[in-house]
């Protein structure tokens, strides 16, 4: 069990037990210590809050059942481990139990304090040590996001200087052919300040004044246009040769030689204008064709050196210059928005002061500040001493932050006879965006130590899952192993294959589905869907056994609205929008009107909402009656969409908002047996927005415009119920059905992405790293190997993180895993389950369905 200064690192793959070690571990130091209380000086952090009180829950069970004399079957392995590994009888153990069980029910605060998410602990360690107490951590990044980027445009609006460079930002948006509205892009620097992977690059830019960015632009302009220049000179010289001998263009052979001494002097040189024909033809000695005339053949043959010496000086040219051209090109890009940071970042300080609040987002980065500033928290002392044993689970989803904060508690508990435990899955790492790199958990496990043992422990069988599902991961991921070319990749999933723990048995079904032939393809994923759940309970399955796992909300709001509206229990973490119900949409503008009677769009198209859904009614043709009322005293247009006119603006005013939700509800008789979860809470959304924003139906519609992504349908926890989750929300979870609708979503993200590219300082006045956003058109430049490796590092990065949540969702079944997937989609994950079917020799094309095991419920 735990070696004193040893730091135990844990691989454990799904399925394999990971809690139940932890667990095993945590009871192992508890039980040898001769304190009941050691508790107190063990740490447990956890990813999620999930994860946190699951470990708490089997912590406090384990302990409950070990006090009793007669310990559950369930139980007593785990009992009896610890009675050998600790060397005591079963009636000491008993008795330690109990003693321990008795001080944490006594002390439960400083337990539940001691087994915390690692956000959770980066807070309370901040709030130790800042001087406003009375500061509120902000959940809600965008939310503040947003408005930061409102005051800045007010701002800077109103400032000569500011307005100017804006206007010129805008202006070069237009000439790239983007939209002009620079709120975007404030927003995107924004959260490009916030976010954890940006922070070291972001604290190197801050140190540039705004005068020096626009000295480091011109320089770069300077520089490409110098260089721009010289191939321009290099093409005219061509065609000027050209007309001095008398040789024509189209006597060369393909054109090729003059095709690209036009790009040249047409400065058309972001793409390498060089092509591999030429380069052949060059070997080859051949300059012209054969059909050209004698007299043309005579004068290249005559001017061939020069033509060659002119072509190799131009290319010599290039090659000396084109990495830096492509690299200040692209920099050049976003240089102007990241002028702007100094303002961004008085505002983003300036509004977490008025509100008093600190940023979930920017904890991990406030406490490594204050570490590396070499003053350390007093709290760290007090911790350093409090704590002798520190465990940690999902390490693979760690930041370097967060990492970096915890690492000098638990190398100070190793130093002093102290131990240390990791869990982590790099196959599990899909939280890249918030900071999570599997890179990190495996430079641990291989990295040599000096100052303390390591204990690798890989733990290789699969607990969860039947035989059939276990096998069918272990050759699907063995075949996906193949794939990448970065080696640490390739040997995560090569080396990733799984004992069997249950008998034989489980079912494992691939579907796909050609978007050609059924062209609303989400429609009959559904239809597909439903059919399965009803063969699922013909199957003897409940509702509760089947889980539906999803890669985004968007697709689980899809199905959970279409489930409910079949009168199917659902159980759903992805939540049902409450913006996408007719009933909302019309309380909404109905909101908007009395906020700006004159707001005639808003009054279309909620007479359209009331019309088309017979909530009012006219023989008039639709457009005649819209035309009539639409332009009326808000009173009189009132009384003409309501036929009892039992509602006037004298009933709503100084009412409040919710008072005013109530009695539109009641005017249009909105409410009914399908629509009560959504307006109960959408009133419990307005019930809250008047704590937040007060009583002003402006000021309400902006808190509302700013929540309704993510304001969803209260529903309350049916014992009987489909779950519909993403991926993400499924890990450490599972069930003993497992659908995934959409198994073919894109591994390369269509997203803008954008990341820091390491360049020489000197090159760009200090700056060792600069801001590129990755776009479609990289995979063409293939001419510069810099900008290459680090783009087929990002796609490498991209393909994995895609991979991972594949084998996250195909890990959760413990009974059958079945799969939709789209059949013509080449550049999905879809792409290599079809290749693996290959590889078995068992891909036919004329099949759209295939199966391993048996179907049935497993007893």
């Amino acid at each position: 069990m735990f070696i004193p200064s040893t730091l135990k690192i844990y691989n454990a793959s799904a399925g394999s037990g990971k809690t139940f070690f932890l667990v095993k571990n945590y009871l192992y130091v508890l039980l040898k210590s001769p304190y009941p209380d050691e508790f107190k000086r063990v740490l447990s952090l956890t990813f999620t809050k999930k994860a946190s009180e699951e470990m708490k829950k089997r912590i406090l069970q384990c302990l409950k059942e070990f006090s009793n004399q007669i310990v559950k079957k369930e139980y007593y392995s785990l009992f009896d481990h610890l009675v050998k590994d600790l060397k005591l009888t079963k009636n000491q153990l008993y008795e330690r139990s109990k003693k321990i069980l008795s001080a944490i029910l006594h002390d439960f605060s400083s337990f539940s304090k001691n087994t915390s998410t690692i956000d959770k602990f980066t807070y309370n360690i901040i709030r130790s040590f800042i001087s406003d107490r009375e500061v509120y951590l902000e959940m809600d990044t965008n939310r503040f996001l947003l408005k930061i980027v409102e005051n800045l445009l007010y701002r800077l609006k109103n400032s000569e200087k500011w307005s100017n460079i804006l206007v010129q930002f805008s202006l070069e948006k237009l000439k790239k052919g983007k939209s002009w509205d620079v709120s975007k892009e404030l927003f995107k620097i924004a959260h490009l300040i916030l976010e954890e992977n940006n922070f070291f690059y972001i604290k190197k830019i801050k140190s540039y004044s705004l005068e020096d960015l626009i000295q480091l632009k011109n320089t770069l302009i300077k520089r490409t246009k110098k260089f721009e220049k010289k191939c321009e000179k290099q093409g005219e010289k061509f065609f000027l040769f050209l007309k001095k001998t008398s040789i024509q263009k189209n006597s060369f052979i393909h054109s090729d030689f003059p095709r690209l001494f036009q790009k040249l002097q047409m400065r058309n040189i972001f793409f390498n204008p060089f092509n591999e024909r030429l380069e052949k033809y060059i070997q080859k000695k051949v300059f012209y064709k054969c059909s050209v005339q004698r007299n043309q053949k005579i004068l290249i043959e005559k001017n061939k050196n020069k033509i060659l010496s002119l072509y190799e000086k131009t290319k010599s040219i290039y090659k000396k210059n084109i990495s830096y051209y492509l690299l200040d090109k692209l920099f050049l890009k976003n240089i102007s928005i990241l002028s702007i940071i100094h303002e961004v970042e008085k505002e983003f300080h300036s509004i977490k002061k008025e509100k008093k609040i600190l940023l979930n987002a920017e904890l991990n980065k406030i406490l490594y500040e204050r570490i590396t500033q070499g003053t350390f928290p007093m709290i760290y002392e007090k911790i350093g001493m409090q704590y002798k044993h520190y465990f940690i689970d999902e390490f693979q989803d760690i930041s370097f932050l967060q990492w970096n904060n915890i690492r000098i508690l638990v190398e100070n508990a190793l130093s002093e006879n102290g131990s240390a435990m990791i869990v982590g899955d790099p196959k599990q790492s899909i939280y890249r965006w918030r900071g999570g790199d599997a890179k990190q958990f495996m430079n641990i496990i291989h990295s040599k130590l000096t100052n303390y043992r390591k204990e690798l422990k890989t733990l290789e069988t699969n607990f969860r899952s039947y035989e059939e599902i276990v096998q069918f991961n272990n050759l699907l991921y063995q075949s996906i192993s193949k794939i990448f070319h970065s080696t640490i990749y390739r040997n995560i999933y090569q080396d990733s294959k799984q004992k069997i723990f249950k008998k034989s048995g489980g079912y494992v079904e691939i579907n796909f589905i050609s978007s050609l032939e059924n062209k609303n393809y989400k429609e009959y994923i559904y239809f597909k869907i439903k059919n399965k759940i009803k063969k699922l309970l013909e199957q003897k399955y409940v509702l509760s056994d089947i889980a539906i796992l999803v890669r985004n909300n968007q697709e689980g709001h899809f199905l959970s609205e279409k489930l409910v509206e079949d009168g199917i229990n659902v159980n759903t973490s992805v939540s049902l929008l409450i913006k996408n119900h007719l009933e909302i949409q019309i309380i909404i503008n109905f909101f908007y009107i009395l906020a700006n009677p004159h707001y005639y769009q808003k009054r279309v198209t909620l007479i359209f909402m009331l019309l088309k859904n017979k909530f009012i009614r006219t023989r008039k043709k639709y457009h005649d009656f819209i035309m009539k009322i639409i332009f009326l005293p808000l009173d009189l247009f009132l009384k003409k969409i309501l036929s009892k006119n039992s509602l006037s603006l004298n009933k709503l005013y100084n009412k409040s908002i919710y008072n005013i939700s109530e009695e539109i509800i009641e005017a249009f008789g909105l409410l009914n047996k399908q629509n009560t979860a959504s307006i109960y809470s959408f009133l419990d959304f307005v019930y809250r927005s008047m704590k937040s924003v007060g009583n002003s139906i402006v000021d309400f519609l902006d808190y509302w415009e700013s929540k309704k992504e993510k304001e969803s349908i209260i529903i309350s926890d049916h014992r009987h119920a489909i779950r519909v989750m993403t991926i993400h929300k499924s890990k450490g979870l599972q069930f003993p059905v497992v659908l995934i609708p959409f198994t073919d979503w894109n591994l390369d993200s269509k997203n803008q992405v954008g990341i820091w590219m390491d360049v020489s300082p000197h090159l760009y006045h200090g700056l060792n790293s600069v801001y590129l956003e990755i776009e479609p058109y990289f995979k063409r430049i293939k001419h510069d190997e810099n900008i290459r490796n680090f783009y087929e590092d990002h796609l490498s990065n991209t393909v994995f993180d895609n991979i991972n949540l594949l084998y996250v969702a195909t890990t959760r079944s413990i009974e059958q895993l079945i799969l939709f997937s789209k059949l013509e989609n080449e550049k999905s994950v879809s792409f290599y389950i079809k290749n693996f079917l290959r590889e078995k020799k068992i891909w036919n094309d004329k099949k759209y369905k295939y199966s391993f095991g048996k179907k049935g419920k497993n007893h």
